[in-house]
């Protein structure tokens, strides 16, 4: 009986292999598995690591208020925690591949991933996936046990994420919940008190801080559901002739005004944290007037309709709000004295 999977490695006639790139340095065989874990494509992994970066510099600006900032141990457990994401994203990317076979073969830009063209079989895919996430885990054996709790619902959540495109309009904002677990993982990494500590509700010198670290995590959500929406402007076509269900698909032709109310909501959820928890000026003026104006800009210029700009937004404007609260966090901790 023959396979419906066909066992060459560059099965598809349109594939050509990599001549440039990290996939040229690889072994011919490795290709479709390091195309399966998305290695050659870094966005990605920045993405999936800047809530466990927020999560590090939350925890280290807090820190500061009451003993200072350990420095080696900010960058040990950032080293780790990006070493986990790598791993994670991997995992995550070959299992969403692998569920996504049929759907991808209906998909322009999706047909010629490794599964959907015949370079992989689901067999070898799930043993990949399999391999890279106990990999993943490894690297929460040096974090905090809290690490290893809030890993959990993480993991749950990416294994559902695939089927969630065959069941809600807004997958997004399953995605959304489990990219900020990264959030609660920095945070954990650097002081597990921190998510364990109810009576810091009440305490001034944390101010409301649960209430605080309630919407910074739900600002990741807003934000996750607004690359993950422009990113999705590329396939909407597509995806809704073969049945993908997406908040891409669902307002389609209506994603600006989306699009803009999530935006909004993200820098107000910002503020709102910066209030409650008492942050200060650079705070305010970088990780909220930052993201509001760069988010702004490009919910002015950009083009959904164009996938070459929505491409842009997903690969090199998400740095601008990335990098805007980071560096009102670092602020923010060099602040106190």
């Amino acid at each position: 009986m023959t396979s419906k999977y066909p066992k060459q490695e560059f099965a598809h006639p349109e594939y050509t292999p990599p001549r440039t790139g990290i996939l040229a340095y690889v072994p011919p065989s490795w290709v479709p598995f390091v195309e399966l874990a998305r290695i050659d494509r870094p966005t990605g992994i920045y993405l999936f690591y800047w809530p466990h970066i927020f999560g590090v510099l939350y925890a280290s600006s807090l820190n500061a208020r009451h003993g200072g900032i350990n420095l080696y141990d900010v960058v040990y457990k950032s080293m780790i925690l990006f070493v986990g994401t790598v791993f994670f994203r991997a995992a995550a990317c070959s299992w969403n591949d692998t569920m996504d076979i049929e759907y991808d073969r209906q998909v322009l830009r999706c047909r010629l991933r490794p599964l959907a063209r015949g370079a992989v079989i689901p067999l070898h895919a799930h043993i990949f996936t399999g391999s890279l996430t106990i990999l993943a885990l490894a690297c929460l054996y040096v974090l905090p046990k809290s690490c290893w709790v809030i890993s959990l619902p993480s993991i749950f959540l990416l294994w559902l994420y695939p089927f969630a495109k065959r069941f809600t309009d807004f997958p997004q904002l399953i995605l959304g919940i489990q990219v900020g677990i990264g959030y609660l993982m920095g945070l954990a990494a650097v002081d597990g008190d921190l998510l364990n500590e109810s009576a810091m509700l009440y305490q001034p010198l944390y101010g409301h801080n649960h209430l605080a670290l309630g919407a910074f995590y739900t600002a990741n959500i807003c934000w996750t559901m607004v690359y993950d929406t422009v990113y999705a402007q590329q396939d909407v076509e597509d995806d809704a002739k073969a049945g993908v269900r997406s908040m891409a698909v669902r307002f389609r032709g209506m994603a600006k005004p989306l699009l803009w109310a999530l935006s909004i909501a993200m820098t107000i959820l910002l503020l709102t944290c910066g209030c409650l928890q008492g942050f200060g000026h650079g705070y305010m003026a970088f990780s909220c007037g930052g993201v509001l104006i760069s988010l702004a800009y490009q919910m002015l210029t950009i083009d959904l309709r164009s996938p070459n700009e929505c491409s842009w937004f997903f690969r090199k404007g998400t740095w601008f709000v990335g990098l805007s609260i980071c560096s009102g966090l670092i602020l923010e901790a060099l602040s106190i004295r």
